[in-house]
């Protein structure tokens, strides 16, 4: 009888490797490391990033769509009370300073892994929900935390019975104190950890990962580039020395050849070339093949991380080759399902951290105002791309006649409308008479 082989697979080799690589990971009483690769390499890398005038373009226009500039907070269901309750936290989050822009550094998790925002507020005297005058917790402010002032450790410890337990727990870095310390209530800060793997140890996995090779070739290539700049532009100057020659008394040929050397450089700076009949000099133009070179890796690597970043290689449309079109507005499809990713996910994050503080803060005065029983809302960021009204019309119109019951706020929205208020003075047009037929009176029939 023949015993079965066992064979031992790289895969399950490498489980194991991760298995105790992750364990030990959090036996580190200290600390958990992060794992970025990029800011391991290079600690100043984000900085450089945002130096170059390709990246810095393309992380600002993604940023700026997923912050986008209108925003609200839609209401749990369709009930009064949660409608009530939306407006009346919609009221309150208008207190935020420069809000478009908190919500622009809390996307920044999108490229560095991990975003963070403390939140500024104080208790106020305001009139939100009945007019009645009420002391409400306000917010006023989203301080944004760089993310190495946050770090997690891990906490060994054994329950009632003896078993092993392990907590993770976030520490802050104080700068008064200039020291790591827990923080006890993580409920008055904003965090967005982008892609959260188990792998990552809560620290996220950012695209400034997959950016650092390709700003790391560019550097090398610009490099390059600019020293063969002189070199292309003006050519290389070549003077010959006859080798059998011997030298004059107290100089020999190299000292020769050093002096045409330096002769020819200070000519070459003046533009003008003299020398003997008996010297030979000649002239070699600069060829455009390592010009070239230089320039097709830069379009590449522009290329790629133009993709990388924003999703599409031609995200503003047009280009100048066959079809660039159709595949801009194909790619412009691809880029902005990522953006709605990025988008919903930051506004869950303002829903659960900055939307569930101010709820839980002001619960009191909503119990007050009779809306105890109401659910948070949700906070929504709009799209910056604004639909055309009369095709957002157009589909509104073709629905309602095929009698599909539409949401009023939504069709406000579809078109580019606000809907007004009970306070609000509105412009209501004349309904357009119908013909017998059911169809309308021209004009003509109007005017007759």
């Amino acid at each position: 009888m023949s015993l079965p082989l066992l064979v031992t697979g790289t895969s399950g080799l490498n489980a194991d490797l991760y298995n105790r690589a992750l364990s030990s990971a959090y036996q580190v009483w200290y600390r958990l490391y992060d794992p970025d690769y990029a800011l391991g390499r290079d600690p100043d890398i984000w900085n450089k990033v945002r130096r170059d005038s390709v990246c810095s373009q393309c992380i600002d226009t993604r940023l700026h769509m997923i912050a986008g500039k209108d925003w609200n907070l839609e209401p749990a269901s369709d009930s009064p009370e949660d409608k009530k309750a939306a407006e009346i936290l919609e009221d309150i989050l208008g207190h935020v300073k420069n809000f478009t822009e908190a919500r622009y550094l809390l996307g920044m998790a999108l490229f560095r892994s991990r975003s963070y925002a403390f939140v500024e507020g104080k208790p106020e005297m305001r009139t939100f929900g009945d007019g009645r005058p009420r002391q409400w917790w306000v917010p006023y402010r989203l301080r944004d935390l760089d993310r190495r002032r946050i770090r997690f450790r891990s906490i060994s410890s054994y329950d009632t019975e003896g078993n092993p337990q392990l907590r993770v727990v976030t520490e802050l870095w104080s700068v008064v104190r200039e020291q790591f310390e827990e923080l006890r209530d993580p409920s008055q800060f904003v965090s967005m950890v982008y892609i959260d793997e188990e792998e990552r140890l809560s620290y996220g996995r950012g695209l400034l990962d997959s950016m650092y090779f390709y700003v790391w070739a560019r550097g090398i290539i610009w490099r390059e580039g600019l020293t063969g700049l002189e070199r292309w532009s003006q050519g290389i100057l070549v003077g010959k020395v006859d080798s059998m020659r011997e030298g004059s008394t107290g100089k020999t040929n190299e000292q020769i050849r050093d002096d045409l050397f330096d002769s020819l450089r200070e000519m070459r700076s003046r533009h003008v070339l003299v020398t003997g009949k008996e010297d030979e000099i000649q002239v070699i133009t600069g060829g455009m093949e390592g010009h070239s070179i230089v320039m097709d890796f830069l379009k590449y690597l522009d290329e790629k991380l133009i993709s990388l970043i924003l999703g599409a290689s031609l995200p503003f449309g047009g280009g100048d080759s066959g079809g660039s079109y159709a595949r801009a507005e194909i790619e412009m499809g691809t880029a902005e399902a990522l953006v709605q990713f990025d988008r919903e996910k930051l506004d869950e994050c303002l829903t659960d951290d900055l939307v569930g503080l101010v709820w839980q803060a002001n619960f009191r005065n909503l119990a007050a105002v009779g809306l105890e029983g109401a659910s948070m809302p949700r906070f929504r960021s709009s799209p910056q791309k604004r639909e055309d009204p009369t095709q957002a019309a157009g589909i509104v119109a073709q629905m309602a006649a095929a009698g599909l019951p539409l949401k009023l706020e939504e069709v406000y929205r579809k078109i580019g409308f606000s809907m007004p208020s009970d306070d609000d003075e509105v412009f209501e047009g004349q309904p357009q008479e119908e013909a017998p037929g059911g169809l309308p009176f021209t004009a003509a029939e109007v005017s007759a």
